[in-house]
This record gives C-alpha cells, structure tokens and sequence, in this order.
C-alpha cells in the first residue's frame, strides 16, 4: 500500500454533521469539495479561513465524501463511531465568492433551502471553504450591525413617519428576516432597499420570494404598491443623510421593478428635485426596454442586470422569462449604455458551470459587445444537486473560477469587478 499522507498533510479534514447537527472533523479523512459532478481536491491557494458571521448547515440526506490520504482513495462517510452522519457546506458573508460546492451522495431525493452552499473543512483549528474575497469593502459584514441599535432607530422612524408603509415594511425586513440592507437604512448608511413590485415577469427557479417552485422561498414578497410620496420620503431621508448613500428599487423581497416603472420614474424626478446628492440604482431582470429608456429619462443612475449565463438557451433555464426574451435583456443593456447610465451585471456563479469554457467565451463575448462597466461575481443560492439536473450540462472543461476571474481582469483591464453596487462618484 502506498501512503499518500505526506503529500496530503496539510489538507484540511473532512467536517461532517451528527444526526443532532453537531458539527464534527473526521480523524483522517480530509476534505473534498465537488464541481458540477466532479469530485476535487483543493488547492491551498483556493482555501480561506472561513469568514466571521459566516455560517455552516448540515445537509439532510446527503452522505459526506472525504479523500482518504492512505490510500489515496475517494471514500464515502456512511456512519461514524456507529451513528449516521450528514454532509456538511458553508454559507460565507458577503464579498466572498464560493469557488466549489461540498461534495456528498444523495442518499434520499430533497430539495435543499436556497443557500450558496459551499465546500468548507478543518485546518489548524479553524474551519475553512473554497473561496475568494471579491470586494474589500465591509458592507454587509454581520459584524458591523447592531441590532440593539436597528431596533431603536427603527421604533423612532415608523413613529415618526406612521403613515409611511414602506418603513414599516423595511423594519420588518431589517427585525424578522435579517436584511442587511434594510438594516443599512436604519443605521443611515451604504445602500437602503426600495421593494416597490408586488409581481414579477420570470419565474426564476430559484426565487426567493415566490411559492411557486420546487424550491422553497425564504420570506414573504411585499403586499402593496408604494405611493410616490412614501418612496420620495424614504429616498430623500437616506440620500440626503446616509454616509456613501445609494438607494435602490430591485429586492429579494419583490418582484420585478421594472413593471412599476411609472410610480419609480415619478418618484426619481421628485427626489432629483429635493437633492442631487446619493446614487439610484435599480436591480433588474432587464425585461422591459422601453421601460428602461423611460428610468433613464427620469434621473436613474445605474442598472444592475441579473444573468446566470450570457447564453440564452441557460438563462432561460433559471429565470423561465413570461412575456419577455432574451434580446430584450440585451437591449435594456443597449438603451441604458446609450443614456450613459453605469451598466453592472449580477452574474449568479456555479462553480464548474459559470468557469466552464464555453461559459467563460460567452462572457466575454457579452462584455466586448455590450461594454458593461462591472461585474458583481454572487453566488447563486440553490441546491447544487437541483440545479445541476435543471441545466443538464454534460462535462465541459471548467477551468475554476480563479481562473475566470483572472482572465477577466487581463482582458478587460477598464471593468471593474466586485460584489456590491457602487456610487456615482465611482463610476
């Protein structure tokens, strides 16, 4: 028998769950992470400390999978010391970009909550993942939110603007489903949420605000439509006051803005006319070209358009478009670029699939013919197994996405790269 063990001894170990979600660390057996169907064993220079404020799930039904370093041999955790055990993932803080998914077995068929669920080990004491910092900036980092604080900023907004639903609303986003932007609104800071639309154009599989798919939403969607003054109030009281303040309409907690365009744009042009100050950005599936050209108009100041490929055959896959095509995302693009208005795309990364090389060619294709001025790299949230089955993608050669990333800086030096929505003054 041959022993692998010095070539492997610094590899992190194998973390699984017990049936009571007791996170533990095998003996010997170290980590193995999966991409697309591919089981890999990570690279040091793909391994991080896993973030504070990050947090880590037990996968139910799914059989942990870990390199045995004596044999060299991928092995299947059935049962520890006598005990079932589950596969383990990550879920990392914002501004980190999960490299590969944890690598199981299904033992039973469920559909996982919509996680960006993220391949994670032991090392000297510490848990680890596969990722990479896309963003230096501390936005949305748990440590930063004082929910003490939230809870009384919150109390004395709503009772100072009782009629304003919006706030209330927000407050509950901030209090009960732990929005961090909403919070960024009580605490007069980075970027606030505008939620405005009750419906959506797409029926994403993976949405979360929407009961009607086999994976299951995290919260509840808003139940009324905004009045202009309520918009202008919150917008003006952020804009006007807010250290690097944007303010954005676009939220997991609605659906498509773009189908409220006229109660936005008359929103816009009555805050434009208070105070120039802060940035307005909208979030959008892009659907609607003409309602575009008409928030251009109206003072907008960036679009951040969400795509999982720049291939029409696969974002039609995930977002399942109702009443709308691809060419119309493009041409969203098109009229929003015409109206010198900062262009992001909200790529949904998967690991294997987004750094394959047919994905990677498409993307910058895309960015050549469109001239996008940033790409947010976030993690798509959805059941690695399910997804997987939805997009039906044979093996392709998945180059890893450092790989993606690095050549996306070589070839377009002037793209600017990151995960949160930026101000004007950095256009």
């Amino acid at each position: 028998m041959v022993c692998f063990s010095e070539l492997y001894m610094d590899l992190p170990y194998l973390v699984f769950s017990d049936e009571k979600g007791n996170i533990c660390h095998h003996p010997f057996l170290r980590m193995v992470s999966q991409s697309l169907d591919e089981y890999i064993i990570p690279e040091k220079k793909e391994l991080i400390t896993l973030p504070k404020g990050s947090s880590i799930f037990y996968l139910p039904q799914r059989l942990p999978i870990g390199f045995n370093p004596y044999t060299g041999e991928i092995e299947i955790l059935e049962k520890f010391q006598g005990k079932d055990v589950f596969a383990v993932g990550a879920f990392p803080i914002p501004a980190f970009l999960r490299l590969y998914t944890p690598a199981y077995v299904i033992k039973k068929k469920i559909v996982l909550p919509l996680w960006a669920y993220t391949s994670c080990g032991f090392h000297k004491g510490k848990f680890c993942i596969t990722g990479v910092r896309v963003d230096k900036r501390v936005r949305q980092s748990p440590r930063f939110y004082d929910n003490d604080k939230i809870k009384i900023q919150a109390k004395e907004i709503i009772e100072k603007y009782p009629d304003n639903r919006l706030y209330r609303h927000l407050a509950n986003c901030a209090l009960n489903y732990n929005c961090l932007a909403a919070k960024n609104l009580f605490l007069n800071r980075w970027e606030a949420p505008l939620p405005t639309a009750r419906y959506c154009n797409a029926r994403c599989i993976g949405c979360i605000s929407y009961k009607d798919s086999d994976c299951v939403s995290s919260h509840q969607r808003i139940n009324f439509k905004p009045r202009v003054n309520e918009l202008v109030e919150v917008m003006v009281n952020h804009l006007k006051a807010a250290r690097e303040a944007i303010v954005s309409f676009g939220q997991g907690c609605e659906g498509e803005p773009l189908l409220e365009s006229e109660v936005i744009a008359q929103s816009i042009r009555e805050v434009r006319r208070i105070t120039n100050r802060g940035t307005i950005n909208m979030n959008t599936n892009g659907s609607l070209p003409l309602s575009v050209e008409k928030l251009c108009k109206s003072g907008m100041d960036s679009f951040r358009i969400s795509l999982n490929s720049t291939e029409e055959k696969f974002y039609n896959i995930y977002f399942n478009p109702k009443g709308y095509k691809f060419q119309d995302v493009l041409k969203s693009i098109e009229i929003a670029k015409k109206y010198k208005k900062f262009v992001s795309i909200n790529l949904f990364v998967f690991p294997g699939f987004t750094d394959s090389s047919r994905q990677i060619g498409s993307l910058a294709k895309f960015i050549r013919e469109y001239g996008v001025d940033m790409i947010q790299w976030r993690n798509l949230n959805i059941d690695p197994a399910f997804y997987l089955k939805k997009i039906s993608y044979k093996k392709y050669d998945s180059k890893g996405l450092l790989f993606l990333i690095n050549t996306m800086k070589q070839e377009f030096p002037a793209l600017k790269m990151g995960y949160f929505n930026i101000t004007k003054d950095s256009f």
